[in-house]
């Protein structure tokens, strides 16, 4: 479980500003300073999705574009969970591009609002978005968020008090619990390396989770059902270029393969496999640096 999130903005009058901070329990000794933004900007620079690992932190984080009205005066913002040791980044993913979305929904009010304020609008996003997906998808949880949304629509109109009762009727005959069983299946499934068969479950936990009206839980699905369809050929290409470095490696091509090892590591950084993403940023800086010192001595 995240120790908590953050949040920084770039305007575009100034290089950032931390718009707040939300820490679950108690509050770590952690805040964003100039060096860490650097760091991190550095990384995004380069991909949307970073890791880093400090000296007492790790950080997961997410650049996120403004395409609308935000992007007038700011042209994105980093929003970022604190790890534990435990946590895998790649659990991840869609929870914090939906934080995201829905920081941007807030709109230029955000400029306006003191960290405290912003605080409390993030801890509602961290709890709604940010919290492992596999907590939210616990059969219990689901029952309970199902209610809740039939409990709104029964106030609403004809149409909403009757997709209210064709809900409980859901909830009755046990639908939800089927959420739990496709998404379990579909992250054995990964684990296993078998993507196609883990986007089709992720697939149709998806399709039900929408039918149930857990939008937000059908969005975080889909996500993971795409990015499942593309590890194959993300693992493919890795894999190509890997042995691209190692056949430069052995003909003494230090040029092609420190850039062939920097291919893999940004390769790896989509793949969320930030071992082998570090494994080859330091090959590739290495065999460069050594590159670099061998030209400098053969012109001699």
């Amino acid at each position: 479980m995240p120790k908590g999130s953050f949040v920084i903005i770039l305007p575009l009058d100034a290089d950032y500003k931390v718009l707040g901070y939300y820490f679950k329990g108690s509050e770590p000794n952690f805040k964003i300073t100039s060096d860490l933004f650097l760091r991190l900007n550095l990384d995004h620079s380069k991909d949307d999705y970073s890791l880093l690992n400090l000296k007492e932190q790790k950080i997961f984080s997410y650049l996120h574009r403004f395409t609308g009205k935000l992007s007038r005066k700011a042209s994105s913002i980093i929003i970022g969970l604190l790890l534990n040791e435990n946590d895998k980044p790649e659990k991840f993913r869609a929870p914090l591009k939906e934080g995201a979305d829905a920081i941007e929904v807030l709109g230029l009010e955000i400029f306006d609002m003191l960290k405290e304020e912003f605080g409390q609008i993030l801890k509602d996003i961290y709890l709604e978005h940010l919290e492992p997906l596999v907590d939210i998808l616990k059969p219990e949880s689901l029952r309970e968020n199902i209610l809740n949304i039939t409990k709104f629509m029964l106030s609403g109109g004809k149409k909403e008090r009757k997709i209210a009762q064709d809900l409980v009727k859901k909830v009755e005959v046990g639908d939800y619990k089927k959420i739990s069983e496709l998404y379990n299946s579909a992250e054995g499934a990964r684990k296993t390396n078998e993507y196609e068969k883990a986007a089709k479950l992720y697939g149709k936990a998806y399709q039900l989770a929408e039918e149930l009206y857990l939008l937000d839980i059908a969005e975080s699905l889909k996500e993971k059902a795409s990015f499942s369809t593309m590890i194959p050929e993300l693992l493919k290409n890795r894999d190509k270029v890997v042995q691209e470095a190692r056949s430069s490696l052995r003909n003494e091509d230090f040029h092609s393969a420190y850039i062939a090892y920097k291919k893999a590591s940004d390769l790896s950084k989509k793949l969320v496999d930030f071992e082998k993403e570090e494994e080859y940023r330091l090959k590739s800086k290495a065999l460069e640096d050594f590159y670099k010192i061998d030209q400098k001595y053969h012109k001699k």
